[in-house]
């Protein structure tokens, strides 16, 4: 018996809130971060100029801890690129799924012209007769959306495994900078120069040294803080892949029984204009100078 079932309804509202949380996303740019680097070397070689041949660790940290940082950096603009690849091909996916659901369920031009003479009768009418014109999923179509929302699958499993990635390297410099069991933090860092402040002044300006080491540290202590960030859009993705694997199951099984709607190829085209406005959103998130809530500072 014929069903109008919700799945690509549940799709659309499925995409619309993995969009909003994408667009969302705040996180430095990736420049702002590799940039970080050339505070930590500048630091490196103010300890380096003057201290103990033999006691080279606090210089060698601040290096390591710049390496570092640049590579979070590297990692969050393969994040950037890779996400407007994603958004621009979704979109050309369910561009395609939408068109041939509209072919499927085009209104009958003569309904459209009652329904404005009065609209609320034929609405009414209008939804009794155009369902019973509504056709059935057929084989060819489901095998068709099958293999788009197979290859939308394929792109956020990519997209999530970047952020799996991007968490363990956030992990790796979170440990590197707090100094977890006993190593050597940046907070070790700050008493150092502290300590030999009288030795550097010698060949350093200190309010420029107290400067930059004021500015590390809490660019440091921003960038540590994106972690929370990284696993919520990593949580959303894991979510849309399992619901896509659901609605790929269920497209199969609504073989010659799911009713194509008017208001299935409706709400993908809302989802469209979704997508298309997040592109452009997503573009301007890895701009140094875009001046959003979450930011390394200049």
């Amino acid at each position: 018996m014929p069903i109008d079932d919700p799945v690509f309804r549940n799709l659309a509202n499925s995409t619309t809130i993995l969009i909003e949380d994408l667009v969302k996303f705040n996180i430095p740019a990736s420049d702002n971060v590799k940039d970080l680097r050339i505070i930590s070397i500048y630091l490196s070689d103010v300890i380096s100029s003057s201290s103990d041949p033999t006691n080279l660790s606090p210089s060698l940290y601040l290096k390591n801890l710049g390496d570092k940082t640049y590579d979070v950096g590297k990692y969050i603009g393969s994040i950037y690129v890779s996400g407007s690849f994603t958004l621009d091909e979704l979109f050309n996916e369910f561009q395609d799924i939408q068109q041939n659901l509209s072919i499927s369920s085009k209104d009958d031009p003569l309904l459209l012209i009652q329904k404005e003479e009065t609209q609320y009768f034929y609405d009414k009418v209008y939804n009794l007769i155009s369902r019973s014109k509504d056709p059935l999923l057929t084989q060819k179509n489901a095998q068709y959306f099958y293999s788009r929302l197979g290859q939308v699958l394929n792109l956020i499993t990519r997209f999530h495994g970047k952020f799996v990635k991007i968490e363990k390297e956030i992990q790796d410099i979170q440990k590197l900078y707090r100094g977890y069991n006993n190593a050597q933090g940046f907070s070790n860092i700050i008493n150092y120069i502290n300590e030999n402040e009288s030795t550097y002044k010698q060949i350093y300006d200190m309010e420029t040294v107290q400067q930059k080491l004021d500015i590390e540290r809490r660019q440091m202590d921003q960038l540590m803080a994106i972690d929370h960030e990284v696993i919520r859009i990593k949580e959303s993705l894991n979510l849309y892949k399992n619901n896509l694997n659901d609605f790929i199951e269920r497209i199969i099984n609504l073989i010659n029984r799911k009713i194509i709607t008017h208001e299935d190829s409706q709400m993908l085209s809302e989802v469209l204009n979704s997508v298309d406005k997040a592109k452009e959103i997503w573009k301007e998130m890895d701009v140094s100078e875009n001046n959003r809530l979450f930011r390394i500072e200049n």
